[in-house]
């Protein structure tokens, strides 16, 4: 678990600075990795600076989108779906490869790096956000 929590911090680094603001929500480091198949899954850092709130989807130019969550259950990597994911008060989520992540699924061509993949973020209290995940290299 050091080794993923470093390899985020590492690869948190390399991804542009480019912050989103939505009332006392801030979304930073929004992030994808390049894709092969028909699926990626994008990540970022949720900052809450008031009263909590939940994130209850995410829309884009894909046929589905999802938020997931991965997991260990019984020595097996799961993802589950979550349908909404509460960020608390003055607190802060990452979604990060081995947690919370944005799913885009039938993607007809895959991604590389350098692509730019743009995404609504639905709120439950604060409305909707536009963001741009940047597809970088994976460590």
């Amino acid at each position: 678990m050091k080794h993923l929590v470093a390899a985020f911090i590492l690869i948190c680094g390399s991804v542009s600075a480019q912050s989103y603001q939505l009332g006392d929500l801030t979304i930073t480091d929004a992030f994808s990795y390049p894709t092969t198949g028909r699926s990626g899954a994008g990540y970022f850092t949720l900052s809450n600076e008031g009263a909590a709130d939940a994130l209850l989807g995410v829309e884009a130019d894909y046929p589905k989108v999802m938020l997931h969550k991965s997991m260990m259950k019984d020595g097996v990597m799961t993802m589950e779906h979550q349908m909404r994911v509460v960020v608390p008060t003055q607190g802060q989520i990452e979604f990060a490869p081995g947690g919370y992540h944005v799913m885009f699924m039938g993607l007809k061509e895959g991604w590389g790096v350098g692509d730019d993949i743009k995404a609504t973020l639905i709120f439950e209290t604060s409305g909707s956000l536009d963001v741009t995940f940047k597809v970088i290299e994976r460590p």
